[in-house]
């Protein structure tokens, strides 16, 4: 996607744009309010009329991206290290059938229901400043200590379950793996305390399956 709005913004400018964007997302991980900067030329149709030129990016970036603002930033601004929180959300449906149109962005954990009680506990001990690499892919030696300032599990209907996570930065892959031990929580299959082991023992292997990406979607990000 990051493809596609830097060529469409290179026709507008008339000359190649690169982005940054809030946060880089897992393939398949979907976002409904990414924030990106690119220094555009001083010449050219980016440089007028910011509501004309909103409306021509979105048509040139095709149905997959809708760009909802465009605005003039200080110098200073950086999409990605300005930020102060980034939020996402994870959708789980329980039922024993999902509807088609929930197929792209839900995961199909199925019945049994979930206990939502029990996923908040396991959260809960993921609260705070920790080493984070129970649930992170590390790369390049990268450091894995992260702060989680909220974390929800609700359902929203029925069928569906939501689990919210907000943080400053999050590393590869930890969202998603969160989000698979609490529905290992969820069906019985660990009690919540679990989440704490793993988060203690700061060992890939201890946290067990990653969620799959289509469930995840970036929603907030926080300046």
């Amino acid at each position: 996607m990051q493809g596609v709005l830097d060529d469409a913004l290179a026709r507008l400018a008339g000359a190649p744009v690169a982005t940054v964007g809030a946060g880089r997302t897992d393939a398949g991980v979907h976002a409904d309010a990414q924030v990106v900067h690119a220094d555009v030329p001083a010449a050219g149709r980016l440089a007028g009329d910011l509501a004309a030129a909103r409306a021509a990016l979105d048509r040139l970036c095709g149905p997959a991206i809708t760009v909802w603002r465009v605005r003039r930033v200080p110098a200073t601004f950086d999409a990605r290290f300005s930020a102060t929180q980034r939020r996402y959300r994870y959708r789980l449906c329980d039922a024993v059938a999902m509807a088609p149109k929930w197929r792209h962005d839900t995961w199909h954990v199925g019945a049994p229901r979930l206990d939502v009680g029990a996923m908040a506990a396991g959260g809960a001990h993921l609260l705070g400043e920790h080493d984070f690499a129970s649930f992170c892919r590390r790369r390049d030696g990268q450091h894995l200590v992260r702060r989680v300032d909220g974390l929800t599990v609700r359902r929203l209907r029925a069928d569906l379950v939501v689990v919210d996570v907000a943080g400053a930065a999050f590393c590869h892959q930890m969202v998603r793996s969160v989000t698979g031990c609490l529905v290992a929580v969820g069906q019985a299959r660990h009690g919540p305390g679990w989440v704490g082991e793993v988060l203690a023992a700061r060992d890939r292997a201890a946290a067990g399956p990653v969620a799959p990406a289509h469930g995840l979607t970036l929603v907030g990000v926080r300046y």
